[in-house]
C-alpha cells in the first residue's frame, strides 16, 4: 500500500515538475532576429575550416604573422597595427591579405608564399602608389612606382640592380 501511495505520489510529483518546467517557454520568447535591415559591429570575424584552422580573418587590429617559418618577414610590420582581412593556408600560415595600417594609413594589398611576400601593392593617403613582385629569395625584384615628385621603375636581377634607364 505505501509503495503504491509513493509510486502514484511520485508521478504527482514529475507531472507537476513538469508543467512547472515548460511554463517558463513560450513561442513569445523564442522570436528570430530579422538582420535583413541591421547593421552588425563587431572588431572582428575568424572563418576557420573543417579541422578548426584559421582560414580567414577580418578585423580590427589583426594578429601578428605566424613566424614559426618567415624569416625575413620577422619584424615586417614593425609593431605598427593592422586591420582588414587576411587570408591564411590550410596550414594556419598567412598567404596575404588586403589592409590598412594605423599609423600612416597605407592601404595594402599582398600575395605571399609560405617564406615572402610575393606581391605587393600599396597604396599612401597623400596618393603615391608602388606595385613590388618578387622572386622566393627576393634576389630578382621588380617595382614600380609613382609619387607627385616621380615616377620609378626598378629591376633587381639576381640581386644586382639592373639600370633601364637615366634619370633626369
Amino acid at each position: 500500500m505505501k509503495s503504491k501511495i509513493f509510486y502514484a505520489l511520485s508521478i504527482c510529483n514529475l507531472l507537476a515538475f513538469s508543467f512547472y518546467l515548460f511554463s517558463f517557454s513560450s513561442n513569445e520568447n523564442t522570436k528570430v532576429v530579422d538582420f535583413q535591415d541591421k547593421i552588425i559591429k563587431v572588431r572582428g570575424v575568424v572563418v576557420v575550416d573543417s579541422l578548426g584552422v584559421e582560414r580567414v580573418i577580418i578585423g580590427s587590429h589583426l594578429p601578428e604573422p605566424n613566424l614559426s617559418t618567415y624569416g625575413s618577414r620577422a619584424n615586417s610590420r614593425n609593431k605598427v597595427g593592422v586591420s582588414g582581412v587576411m587570408l591564411y593556408d590550410a596550414e594556419g600560415q598567412e598567404r596575404g591579405g588586403y589592409v590598412t595600417d594605423d599609423y600612416l594609413g597605407n592601404a595594402f594589398l599582398s600575395l605571399d608564399s609560405k617564406n615572402n611576400m610575393q606581391l605587393l601593392l600599396l597604396s599612401e593617403p597623400q596618393g603615391a602608389a608602388a606595385i613590388i613582385l618578387n622572386n622566393h629569395d627576393r634576389k630578382n625584384t621588380i617595382t614600380l612606382s609613382t609619387s607627385d615628385e616621380n615616377a620609378d621603375v626598378k629591376l633587381k636581377q639576381n640581386d644586382k640592380n639592373i639600370k633601364l634607364y637615366e634619370k633626369q
